[in-house]
């Protein structure tokens, strides 16, 4: 019975780094929905007809977050998968290299099949860890998934292993289908795909001491390895498993248990293998058939549908095997239709588990056109049962001229360009993996294959340099007054400019709105700004009235009132400044004028949008008295060269008439500020005046002139 455990992911990982988590248990993580269903048959294998990997796409959905031991939530089927019997519409993508039924399994140690706990399909049953970085940018990797009409497809993509390890990564690809998925292959129900595989076991599993080498142990039993091995992490301890299990101890199917480097393999039972060998592997299977006696099962890196050869060249096929049930042995052979003229070299292993046949020649001209070679293997059980897979070999001349590859030689990084291959060739391949006569590519370096379908010759290299788009940044005054146009530019010079208004000057001159501007710059990349928020808004029109209103006598208190006018929006703040007669706020003011002269009263209003306005009046306090003068000299030395009136200068209205000795008028003015310097035109003498300020008062009499 598993164990219930509830720990947040720093404990469990605590724990299991401590060795301290039972050997079955139960431990729920956060999961990741299920994606909808993708209609329609499954995509075609990516990398060409011999390539068992389907590289995951945007039809993909991510099974978890980074973690270590986490499963996926329950995953709804479209069909009804049977493992040996029971028939299953939900399953769990767990994330250590498995996808079970009923229940979710976090275990990280493997066990070997069968076994009683376990309803399981494994392509890889080992410590997968997808927490980790490194220099690479690799990772931890990930593990995707998605669903078709017939099948379930799982890749586990460049995954490091526990505890965050990333020194080297794990890809597989695991395929379950009701017998009618053409990638899984008609009447099968599994495969398990294989490219590069580098480890086999998390530190959890095995404890490496420098001097003493790999100390393991746990459920599984106890290993020990030491360091003139030349072992490191990711190896020793726990052996991963591969294969599937129904969870009865009896149906099965087990391919091998991997807890070392290189590519030794002594069949699914014997002693732990080498994880190298599993690297472009192929196995397909079906589990709706019972176990007691399966037959052999084919792998290998040529077991395609057609295998596509190139007169000249020399060829490897290599085919394995293996048994499924412990101790049966298999035999297997090969025949060719029509025969080859070439010479064929075959290395056959006779019986065995796996049981191996290696077949080597080189195609001839004379050779080019279609065969069909046939691999017949049977084993001893109980009764006999026998797998044949035939595959076709396609042999073609190669074309006598590569093709050369035309296009941009810069591309914006973000963006791609055409290339396009000459020749006119029937098939092209592209380094990249696409094919086709054009592909439409980033930065990087490419060549591309052309001619019949794996007999092409590779053109000379192109390269297509990243070039950096630009990253405008908008800089400005956001705010004015006034109603006044924010001046909008970047913060360094580019080609060209499309400012959202429609301008396509360096400069913008807006309003209030949001603006972005996209520019070109000297590669011809573009890029887009940020957004910027412009506010413009009306300023006030402040002024005030004072009551009572026009000149004071001194002694007088006048008080002011705002009458500002706020221009659509709303005055928050008054300041009046009457400089040494004092300041205020609020939206009155009050002064008391003691001293004749002319005073200036001012009025800052401030309004909500922030804009603000100065009126600025001049109080006239009237002097009690004008003083008469009763001479003036205008002879030029700043001294007495004007007619003053002290005090007349506050009366707006005074007037002014002076005459001569003979009642001739000489000089008139109607509102007189104590300007008359009567130039040498007038002569020295008495001469009469009559001054009136407007307060209903009149000063009459003689003044003198005297240079």
């Amino acid at each position: 019975m598993a164990q219930s455990v509830e720990l947040t992911p720093e404990e469990y990982d605590q724990l299991k780094a401590a060795g301290a988590l039972p050997a079955e248990f139960h431990v729920t993580f956060p999961t990741l929905p299920p994606p909808k269903v993708q209609a329609g048959p499954a995509g075609e294998r990516a990398g060409g007809s011999c390539n068992c990997w389907i590289e995951p796409d945007s039809t993909y959905t991510l099974a978890m977050q980074p973690n270590d031991d986490w499963s996926s939530s329950a995953i709804n089927l479209p069909f009804h998968f049977n493992l040996y019997g029971d028939l299953y519409n939900t399953c769990y993508v767990n994330n250590n290299g498995n996808v079970s039924f009923l229940l979710p399994h976090p275990t990280y140690s493997a066990f070997g099949f069968p076994t009683p706990s376990y309803r399981m399909v494994a392509p890889f049953w080992g410590d997968v860890d997808t927490r980790g970085s490194d220099e690479n940018g690799l990772g931890g990797g990930t593990v995707k998934y998605k669903l078709t009409d017939n099948a379930l497809y799982v890749n586990w993509t460049d995954v490091g292993y526990f505890a965050r390890q990333t020194d080297k990564h794990n890809t597989f690809q695991l395929i379950i289908s009701d017998g009618t998925n053409t990638d899984v292959g008609i009447g099968q129900t599994v495969s398990f795909c294989y490219k590069q595989m580098e480890w086999t076991t998390g530190s959890a599993s095995c404890v490496w001491d420098p001097a003493s080498g790999y100390t393991c142990s746990n459920a599984m039993g106890s290993y020990s390895c030491s360091p003139g091995d030349g072992l490191e992490l990711g190896f020793c301890g726990t052996p991963a498993t591969v294969g599937a299990n129904r969870g009865n101890g009896v149906d099965f199917v087990q391919f091998g248990r991997f807890n070392m480097p290189g590519t030794a393999y002594d069949g699914p039972f014997g002693n732990p293998d080498e994880v190298g060998w599993l690297s472009n592997k192929n196995f397909v299977f079906s589990t709706a058939v019972s176990s007691s006696n399966i037959a052999p099962v084919a792998s290998g890196n040529s077991l395609c549908d057609t295998v596509r050869l190139c007169a000249g060249d020399p060829v490897d096929l290599d085919v394995d095997f293996l048994s499924p049930e412990s101790g049966q042995l298999t035999t297997a052979s090969y025949s060719i239709t029509p025969a080859l003229n070439a010479p064929m070299t075959e290395v056959n292993s006779g019986p065995g588990n796996p049981s191996n046949i290696h077949l080597q020649f080189t195609p001839s001209l004379s050779d080019t056109g279609v065969y069909v070679i046939t691999y017949t293997a049977t084993d001893d059980g109980t009764p006999p049962l026998t797998s044949t897979v035939s595959v076709v070999l396609q042999v073609s001349k190669a074309p006598s001229v590569p093709p050369s590859i035309s296009g941009p030689a810069a591309v914006c990084l973000g963006e791609t360009v055409e290339l396009s291959a000459s020749g006119g060739y029937p098939y092209y391949e592209w380094s990249n993996g696409q094919v086709g006569p054009t592909v439409m590519v980033g930065p990087g370096t490419y060549a591309v294959a052309g001619g019949p379908q794996g007999c092409g010759l590779l053109s000379d290299s192109i390269t297509v340099q990243g070039m950096p788009a630009p990253a405008p940044v908008i800089q400005g005054v956001l705010f004015t007054c006034g109603g006044e146009p924010a001046v909008l530019s970047t913060t360094e010079p580019y080609g060209s400019y499309a400012w959202s208004d429609g301008s396509s000057s360096p400069e913008a001159g807006v309003g209030t709105g949001t603006y972005t501007v996209t520019v070109t710059n000297e590669f011809g990349c573009t890029g887009t700004s940020a957004p910027v928020t412009v506010t413009t808004s009306n300023s006030p029109v402040a002024y005030f009235t004072g009551q009572p209103s026009g000149v004071v006598e001194p002694g007088t208190t006048v008080d002011f009132t705002d009458q500002s006018d706020p221009n659509g929006a709303t005055i928050i703040s008054w300041n009046w400044d009457a400089g040494v007669l004092g300041s205020g706020s609020g939206s009155s003011f009050s002064l008391t004028f003691t001293t004749p002269g002319s005073w200036p009263v001012s009025l800052t209003v401030t309004t909500s949008d922030g804009c603000t306005h100065t009126y600025t009046y001049v109080q006239i306090v009237l002097p009690e008295e004008i003083i008469i003068p009763n001479v003036f000299t205008p002879n030029g030395d700043g001294h007495n060269d004007a007619l003053v009136f002290e005090g007349v200068q506050y009366y707006p209205n005074a007037s002014l008439v002076v005459y001569n000795r003979w009642g001739r008028e000489v000089y008139a003015s109607g509102s007189y500020k104590n300007t008359w310097r009567p130039g040498r035109e007038i002569p020295d003498g008495t001469y009469y005046f009559i001054l009136e300020p407007g307060d209903g008062k009149r000063y009459a009499g003689p003044v003198t002139l005297l240079r």
